[in-house]
C-alpha cells in the first residue's frame, strides 16, 4: 500500500511550492477526488448525510480507502502546523495565546483518530491484502501523530516512547529496503524531535539517539515487536551490544571515526548524524561516478551535495568543542582530544572533495590531455547541398578553457595548502611529504597547461621553458616516491593521486619537451637564414629588365610576391607649374638663336593659351 511513500510525496509536492495552508488546500482537493470516485459523495439537491465509516471490507474492495483516511489526518495535521507557524513566537514576538495552543491540540487528536482507525481497519486478519510491512508503516504513522501531540503538549516522556516506536519501525524498514525515504524521515523529523526531549529530559549528549529509541520503545507490544524481529531480529539491539556481537546496527550510524591509524569514538550523536548522512549522499555519487554515463554538470553537482553534507559534520564538531570549551573542560581532557582528531578528519574529508570535484572539472587524466575541440556544425547545409565543414575554435576561445583550467589548478593548490593548516598534520612529517608531493604534481599540471597557452599564442620559447618546469617538478615526485598507491574503493577522485596517473603524465610531458626543442630549434634556424638573406638583398627581375642578363635567370625570383606597398617614379608636379613661366622653343621667344622678327602690333600678335589646372588638365 506504500502508505509512507504516499504520505512524503504528498507533503513534498505542496510543501515545496508553499505552506502548510497550501498543503491543506491540496488534502481538502484530494480528499473530494477520493470521494467522488469511490461514492461517497452528496448529490445534489440533497442534504447533506455524514460520510460512513470506512471498514476493513471497504479497504479490501478499494485500497485508495487508505488514501482517503491518510488525506484525513494529513488534512487536520497540516491545519495543526499552519496555526503553529502563524502564532509562533517569531512571527508574533509573542507568546502563543491558549485558545490556539488548544485549536492545534484539537486538529493533531483529530489527525490521531483517523490514523488509529487506519491501523484498526488493517490489522483485521480477513484483509488478505495487507503485510506485515503496510501494519508497521501505520503503526509507525500513528506513533508520530502520537509523538507530534506530546511534543506540542511538552510532555517529554510520552513523546519519547511514541517517537521511539517510529524510530525503529522506521530503522528497521529503511535496512529492509534500503531506500532512502525512511533515512530522510529519520534525519529530518524524528531524530531531532527525540534529541530535543531527551535533553529536556537532562539525558546525557553523548548517547545516540538510536540507543535511546530502543531503551525507550515499550516492550508491551509483543505482536509490533514480532513484526519488527520478522524483518531484522537485531532491530532492537543498541550500538554497544550490536558491537559486541559482531554485527553493524541497523541504523548505519557510524560509532568511530580513523584519522591516519588513530580510532577514536564518536560520542555526539549530533556529529555521528552528520556523518552518517554525508556517507550515505557519498555512496550516491560513487553509484552515479561508477555508471558512466553522467555529464559533469550532475557530477559536480552531486559532488556538491556530499560537500555541504561533510561541511554540516565539520559544524557540528565545531560546535561540540565550543560547548565542552563554554563548560571550562581543559583541551588535555578526551573528550576534547577525540573532538579534535574529529574535527581534522571532517575537514579534510571536506577538503578532499573539493580536490575532486576540481579535477572532475579539469577533464581527462586530471586536464593533461587537452584536444582543441571544433565549432558545432550548423544544421542549415550549404545552399549547394553539402555539409559544412567543420572550423577548428578560434584561439581566444582555447586560451580562455586554458584559462578556466588554471584557476581550478590554483583552487587545488590553495586546497593542499589548507591540509597543511589542520591541527595536528604539520607534525606528520611523512604525511606533509606526500602532501608536497601531490602539490608537485598539480604544479606541473598547472605548468603544463600555461605552456599550452603560450603555444597557442606562438611564443614557443615561453612554452618550452613552462614545459621543462613542468618536467622538473615531475622528476622530482617520481625520486622522492611519497605518493601512496592506496586507491579509494569507491573510485571516486579526491585528492590520491594514483602511480599509474603520474607515469603517463611523466610521459606525456617528456614527449611535449622534446616536441618544442625541436620547434624552438627549427625557429632559431629560420631566424638566421632571414637575417642573413636581409644582408644580401638581390632585387627580382622586374625590377632589373635594363640589365642583361649575364648568368640564368633564376625563375623564383621574376617578382615580389605578395606585393608590397612602395614608391614608384611619376611627373613632378613642377613641370605642369614651369609651363606657365618658361619661354620654350617654337614659341617665338628668344631663347634660341634666331634673328628677332619685326615688332608686330598687340592686335596681331596671337597669344598662345596657357595650361590650366593641376597636371596640365583642363587646357
Amino acid at each position: 500500500m506504500n502508505i509512507t511513500s504516499y504520505v512524503t510525496s504528498e507533503r513534498e509536492s505542496a510543501l515545496l511550492v508553499g505552506d502548510y495552508n497550501v498543503y491543506r488546500a491540496q488534502a481538502t482537493r484530494r480528499i473530494h477526488s477520493l470521494r467522488k470516485r469511490l461514492g461517497q459523495t452528496t448529490p445534489k439537491g440533497r442534504k447533506y448525510i455524514p460520510k460512513a465509516p470506512v471498514t476493513a471490507d471497504d479497504i479490501q474492495r478499494d485500497h485508495e480507502f487508505v488514501n482517503l483516511l491518510l488525506m484525513s489526518a494529513e488534512r487536520a495535521w497540516a491545519a495543526a502546523m499552519a496555526m503553529k507557524k502563524a502564532q509562533s513566537t517569531e512571527n508574533t514576538q509573542r507568546r502563543m495565546p491558549g485558545s490556539t495552543k488548544r485549536q492545534i491540540y484539537s486538529r493533531l487528536s483529530k489527525a490521531i483518530q483517523y490514523a488509529e482507525h487506519l491501523q484498526k481497519c488493517l490489522q483485521y486478519k480477513v484483509l488478505s491484502c495487507v503485510s506485515d510491512t503496510d501494519n508497521l508503516e501505520a503503526a509507525a504513522y500513528l506513533a508520530s501523530m502520537r509523538g507530534a501531540l506530546h511534543f506540542e503538549k511538552a510532555r517529554w516522556e510520552p513523546c519519547i516512547r511514541e517517537y521511539s516506536v517510529a524510530r525503529v519501525i522506521y530503522a528497521t524498514l529503511g535496512s529492509a529496503s534500503r531506500l532512502d525515504l525512511f533515512k530522510d524521515l529519520l534525519s529530518n523529523t524524528v531524530d531531532p524531535s527525540i534529541r530535543y526531549a531527551a535533553y529536556q529530559l537532562r539525558y546525557s549528549r553523548t548517547k545516540a539517539v538510536s540507543d535511546i529509541a530502543i531503551e525507550g520503545f515499550p516492550q508491551g507490544k509483543s505482536e509490533l515487536l514480532g513484526q519488527i524481529k520478522g524483518l531484522n531480529p537485531d532491530a532492537l539491539l543498541t550500538s554497544e551490544e550490536a558491537e559486541a556481537k559482531g554485527q553493524k546496527a541497523s541504523y548505519d550510524t557510524p560509532s568511530t571515526i580513523n584519522w591516519r591509524g588513530r580510532t577514536v569514538k564518536i560520542e555526539d550523536a549530533t556529529i555521528a548524524q552528520a556523518i552518517e548522512s554525508a556517507n550515505r549522499k557519498e555512496r550516491e555519487l560513487a553509484k552515479l561516478h561508477a555508471n558512466g554515463q553522467s555529464d559533469v554538470r550532475e557530477l559536480t553537482a552531486a559532488y556538491d551535495d556530499v560537500i555541504n553534507a561533510r561541511q554540516e559534520a565539520v559544524d557540528a564538531t565545531k560546535t561540540a568543542i565550543e560547548e565542552l570549551m563554554s563548560e571550562g573542560v581543559d583541551t588535555s581532557d578526551t573528550r576534547v582530544q577525540s573532538l579534535q582528531l574529529t574535527r581534522t578528519a571532517v575537514n579534510y574529508a571536506v577538503i578532499e572533495l573539493m580536490v575532486g570535484r576540481n579535477r572532475n572539472l579539469c577533464g581527462q587524466h586530471d586536464g593533461a590531455a587537452f584536444e582543441r575541440t571544433f565549432s558545432k556544425r550548423s544544421r542549415k547545409p550549404r545552399k549547394d547541398g553539402t555539409n559544412r565543414v567543420l572550423r577548428e575554435e578560434s584561439t581566444s576561445v582555447q586560451v580562455a578553457k586554458l584559462r578556466e583550467r588554471v584557476a581550478l589548478y590554483d583552487s587545488i593548490l590553495q586546497s593542499i595548502d589548507a591540509v597543511g593548516d589542520l591541527l595536528g598534520v604539520a607534525g606528520d612529517l611523512s604525511f606533509m611529504e606526500e602532501l608536497s608531493s601531490k602539490r608537485a604534481y598539480f604544479r606541473a599540471l598547472k605548468c603544463l597547461t600555461i605552456g599550452r597557452r603560450y603555444a597557442i599564442l606562438g611564443e614557443l620559447r615561453n612554452a618550452l621553458a613552462l614545459y621543462a618546469r613542468s618536467l622538473e617538478l615531475t622528476n622530482s615526485v617520481l625520486s622522492t616516491q611519497s605518493i601512496e598507491e592506496t586507491e579509494a574503493s569507491d573510485g571516486l577522485s579526491k585528492l590520491d593521486v594514483k602511480s599509474k596517473d603520474l607515469q603517463r603524465f611523466h610521459g606525456l610531458i617528456e614527449g611535449t619537451v622534446s616536441q618544442y626543442r625541436a620547434l624552438v630549434e627549427l625557429k632559431d634556424l629560420m631566424d638566421q637564414q632571414k637575417a642573413s638573406a636581409k644582408d644580401i638583398y638581390v632585387p627580382p627581375l622586374v625590377e632589373r629588365l635594363g640589365e642583361y642578363p649575364a648568368e640564368d635567370i633564376d625563375l623564383m625570383k621574376l617578382v615580389n610576391f605578395p606585393p608590397k606597398l612602395q614608391p614608384i617614379p611619376v611627373k613632378p608636379l613642377f613641370f605642369d607649374l614651369a609651363w606657365n613661366y618658361i619661354d620654350y622653343p617654337g614659341r617665338g621667344t628668344s631663347g634660341v638663336n634666331v634673328a628677332p622678327a619685326a615688332p608686330e602690333t598687340a592686335a596681331e600678335v596671337k597669344k598662345e593659351p596657357a595650361k590650366k589646372g593641376w597636371f596640365g588638365f583642363g587646357r
